[in-house]
């Protein structure tokens, strides 16, 4: 490969923590309706563009930890009945 990828990304660096706590406040202001702000920069302004722009997926924000637990529980149902059956 003529030029290697770099593992930076320039001013949107940033550790783990940072991006987890970035990404998860523009997914709350995503879901109240607010649009990504032009006047915020690096991590901010990055995070609000993936947010906003992403595939349509359900946002895990917007289902219950209740159902979420279910739909966990079912799939460990699923998947130990097929080791069985195996």
């Amino acid at each position: 490969m003529c030029f290697p990828r770099k593992a930076s990304l320039g001013r949107y660096s940033g550790n783990r923590k940072e991006w987890l706590r970035h990404y998860r406040a523009a997914r709350v202001s995503a879901r109240a309706g607010v649009s990504p702000d032009p006047a915020c920069a690096g991590l901010d302004w990055k995070a609000q563009l993936i947010v906003h722009y992403e595939r349509d997926r359900q946002d895990d924000l917007s289902v219950p930890a209740a159902n979420r637990l279910a739909v966990s529980r079912l799939t460990d149902e699923v998947l130990a009945s097929d080791d069985h059956a195996s």
